[in-house]
């Protein structure tokens, strides 16, 4: 899951990722990334993901033998590993773990929601249109909107009452804690 936000891709792209993806071009890691909606793309990735990815490619052959696949179908390792599997193992951890939100309700999983942080920071980095378009693997940049839309700003002003409400919670629970945890307390 790591590697998945890291590049900001479809979990079909993820999942999909051939085993001879990365090269260097230029003295930069890159990636060749096919997507299963659109077409093949490249782009630029950081020395740390390189790594990620070749620690990925290192595990499944020793587990697996060759591979053409990086993350592949346990039972059958020719194919890729499908996205239900994500799901479940996800789902059951957080299941073992009782992880709930703010209403007791068990949390919900979905990948595609790293994308859109991943779209989001290049919208804040205040990357152009079309250079967000070509990272996300967009063939052109009518999406990229909805990305800007979802700005973290936006995050921010809309979840304020609820943080401002839980720091209050936190505020009235430090009395009688003692002087060291004072400087947790809001000063205006």
């Amino acid at each position: 899951m790591v590697i998945h936000q890291m590049l900001g891709t479809r979990i079909s792209d993820t999942l999909t990722l051939q085993t001879d993806c990365l090269y260097e071009q230029e003295g930069r890691p890159m990636i060749r990334i096919q997507q299963m909606k659109t077409n093949t793309f490249v782009k630029p990735i950081s020395a740390e993901l390189e790594l990620l990815i070749q620690k990925a490619i290192q595990y499944t052959r020793r587990k697996y033998g060759e591979t053409k696949f990086i993350f592949v179908n346990e039972k059958n390792p020719e194919r890729p590993m499908q996205y239900n599997t994500v799901q479940n193992r996800v789902m059951a951890m957080i299941q073992k773990e009782d992880l709930r939100d703010d209403k007791g309700q068990l949390f919900g999983f979905g990948t595609h929601m790293f994308r859109h942080c991943y779209g989001i920071r290049l919208t804040e980095m205040h990357y152009d249109d079309w250079t967000i378009a070509k990272l996300l693997g967009h063939r052109s940049i009518k999406n990229v909107k909805y990305y800007r839309r979802m700005s973290l700003q936006i995050v921010a002003d809309e979840t304020r009452e609820v943080r401002e409400r839980k720091s209050r919670l936190i505020e009235k629970y430090l009395d009688g804690w003692g002087e060291e945890y004072e400087q947790v307390r809001q000063h205006d």
